[in-house]
Protein backbone atom coordinates (compact mmCIF):
# COMPACT_ATOMS: atom_id res chain seq x y z
CA UNK A 1 0.00 0.00 0.00
CA UNK A 2 1.29 3.45 -0.73
CA UNK A 3 1.98 6.01 1.97
CA UNK A 4 -1.28 7.89 1.45
CA UNK A 5 -3.17 4.60 1.89
CA UNK A 6 -1.39 3.94 5.16
CA UNK A 7 -2.11 7.52 6.25
CA UNK A 8 -5.77 6.98 5.40
CA UNK A 9 -5.89 3.89 7.63
CA UNK A 10 -4.13 5.75 10.46
CA UNK A 11 -6.63 8.60 10.14
CA UNK A 12 -9.57 6.19 10.06
CA UNK A 13 -8.42 4.49 13.25
CA UNK A 14 -7.66 7.79 14.98
CA UNK A 15 -11.12 9.13 14.15
CA UNK A 16 -12.55 6.45 16.42
CA UNK A 17 -10.88 8.00 19.45
CA UNK A 18 -8.08 7.58 21.92
CA UNK A 19 -9.59 4.60 23.68
CA UNK A 20 -9.90 2.67 20.44
CA UNK A 21 -6.31 3.49 19.47
CA UNK A 22 -5.07 2.58 22.94
CA UNK A 23 -6.90 -0.74 22.85
CA UNK A 24 -5.29 -1.58 19.52
CA UNK A 25 -1.85 -0.73 20.84
CA UNK A 26 -2.20 -2.59 24.12
CA UNK A 27 -4.26 -5.63 23.17
CA UNK A 28 -3.14 -8.10 20.51
CA UNK A 29 -6.67 -9.47 20.22
CA UNK A 30 -8.06 -5.99 19.49
CA UNK A 31 -5.26 -5.47 17.01
CA UNK A 32 -6.04 -8.73 15.23
CA UNK A 33 -9.73 -7.89 14.98
CA UNK A 34 -9.25 -4.30 13.80
CA UNK A 35 -10.93 -4.21 10.39
CA UNK A 36 -8.71 -1.37 9.19
CA UNK A 37 -5.56 -3.37 9.92
CA UNK A 38 -6.92 -6.58 8.42
CA UNK A 39 -6.94 -5.05 4.95
CA UNK A 40 -3.19 -4.36 5.11
CA UNK A 41 -0.09 -6.43 4.57
CA UNK A 42 1.97 -7.26 7.66
CA UNK A 43 4.53 -4.61 6.68
CA UNK A 44 1.86 -1.94 6.35
CA UNK A 45 0.25 -3.06 9.61
CA UNK A 46 3.57 -2.47 11.36
CA UNK A 47 3.85 0.97 9.78
CA UNK A 48 0.34 1.86 10.98
CA UNK A 49 1.08 0.60 14.50
CA UNK A 50 4.27 2.68 14.61
CA UNK A 51 2.34 5.75 13.43
CA UNK A 52 -0.36 5.17 16.05
CA UNK A 53 2.30 4.92 18.76
CA UNK A 54 3.73 8.21 17.57
CA UNK A 55 0.31 9.88 17.64
CA UNK A 56 -0.45 8.55 21.10
CA UNK A 57 2.90 9.70 22.45
CA UNK A 58 1.69 13.27 21.93
CA UNK A 59 -1.41 12.54 24.00
CA UNK A 60 0.71 10.88 26.68
CA UNK A 61 2.85 14.03 26.89
CA UNK A 62 -0.04 16.49 26.97
CA UNK A 63 -2.49 14.37 28.96
CA UNK A 64 -5.35 15.35 26.65
CA UNK A 65 -6.58 11.91 25.68
CA UNK A 66 -8.78 11.40 28.72
CA UNK A 67 -8.51 7.62 28.85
Amino acid sequence: MNESGVDSVVNSICEQGCRYVSSILSDKEAQQSCRELLQLSRVDQNIVIDELKSVMSVYDQTGNCGI
